[in-house]
């Protein structure tokens, strides 16, 4: 089924959204991991493309999780969970010994990003269904 004018919009409000948090992670990134050898110039080539796929894709598999096409869901569901994970994988290969406590906070940021990632889903896909029953 082909997406709608309307989630074709909400898709990109969402990635655009993804893509400007990526600035704010690049700027801690330059100013807290650059020292332990994480370049953030790649940090930002690297997450600005996967940021708004990753926006497209979570924004699909919120929608597929709505209208219960389980085959999309896991198509949309690993490819959202790549592009969220890519950039966190350069940071943890590319730090040069970080003090064990670094390593700890970037786990602990991937676990709220992956929290909030989840409950962003929940979110929309509640919100998605009361939206459906209403039209």
């Amino acid at each position: 089924m082909a997406r709608t004018t309307r989630e074709k919009f909400w898709e990109r409000i969402w990635a655009s959204t993804v893509v400007l948090y990526t600035f704010c992670a690049t700027f801690v990134v330059y100013k807290e991991l650059s020292k332990y050898g994480v370049n953030w110039v790649w940090y930002l080539v690297i997450d600005v493309p996967t940021s708004w796929l990753y926006g497209i894709t979570s924004a699909r598999l919120v929608m597929a999780v709505v209208r219960r096409r389980w085959g999309q869901i896991q198509k949309w569901g690993w490819l959202a969970a790549a592009n969220f994970a890519i950039p966190q994988l350069y940071i943890l290969i590319t730090a040069r010994k970080a003090p064990h406590n670094v390593y700890l906070i970037i786990y602990s940021v991937i676990a709220v990003l992956v929290i909030f990632a989840l409950g962003g889903i929940a979110s929309q896909v509640s919100n998605a269904r009361k939206n459906l029953k209403t039209i």
